[in-house]
């Protein structure tokens, strides 16, 4: 019952987003910003992994084929106004290729999929085998960027996204920075910590919303048409997040927002 429950509510989330969000194309300056928020993101992140044995595994953006959406577009990221980053242990990244490469040589698209897949709101990845499950979330980091974002959910029931705890931290050219706690999700699959960094005019205004939403919400200068702010959403434990965190040139990434 619970499966075909989770079913609905996917098939619900998904015709919300095709009736409500559009894809639209981009103009030469909306392209021009974006440009030069991701070439900042790579200058930062791909130079700075963290120490030890991690390699970059997986990279996405849009750079001369970007598409903007709107708020509900972030769900499943149809659209292409973000970018994501992974990085990989040396042993897990060979893992993965080789099961990648097993895939492929059976025609498993599912798993082929996995790799080029990625939601805002996921949990680590679920796996069969529960040692599999915990090497992966100790041996990848995620890095998600969202930008333009009206709201950051620190909460949301509709997705299954319910956090055992969170806090606000200190990041040096930050105006917010937080640490979640995620709770397991309805499968019993614990979620990664996250640790979030918020760029631009965002404001400590936790609120909640009659849908049970615990967010923060975004108020803009310039209207959105431009990048006006980031989050950046770094996947990965604790100490590890924390190391990137004070890696990173803040300052440098703010600066490429439109003011």
């Amino acid at each position: 019952m619970k499966k075909l429950l989770s079913i609905l509510l996917v098939i619900q989330i998904i015709s919300i987003h095709q009736t409500r969000a559009q894809c639209d194309p981009a103009t030469p300056q909306q392209n021009a910003a974006y440009e030069k928020v991701v070439k900042e993101l790579q200058n930062q992140f791909r130079k700075n992994p963290p120490a030890g044995n991690w390699q970059v595994f997986d990279e996405r953006h849009s750079l001369g084929k970007l598409e903007l959406s709107d708020e509900y577009g972030k769900i499943f990221r149809i659209c292409g106004d973000r970018y994501d980053l992974s990085f990989l242990q040396a042993s897990a990244a060979d893992q993965q290729k080789a099961r990648a490469d097993s895939a492929k040589a059976i025609g498993d698209t599912i798993t082929q999929q996995q790799r080029s897949f990625v939601m805002s709101t996921d949990s680590i990845y679920k796996e069969s085998d529960p040692n599999r499950t915990t090497d992966l979330a100790k041996s990848t980091v995620d890095i998600n960027v969202e930008m333009n974002a009206g709201n950051y959910r620190v909460e949301e029931p509709i997705s299954n996204r319910f956090a055992a705890s969170y806090k606000t931290i200190p990041v040096d050219g930050a105006p917010l920075a937080l640490q979640i706690i995620l709770k397991p999700n309805d499968a019993g699959i614990a979620a990664r910590p996250e640790t979030v960094v918020l760029l631009g005019n965002w404001k400590n205004n936790l609120q909640k919303n009659p849908r049970g939403d615990k967010l923060y919400h975004y108020s803009y200068k310039k209207g959105g048409t431009l990048i006006e702010n980031m989050i950046v959403t770094i996947k990965a434990p604790l100490d590890v997040a924390s190391e990137i965190v004070k890696k990173i040139d803040w300052r440098a990434l703010s600066n490429t927002l439109t003011k």
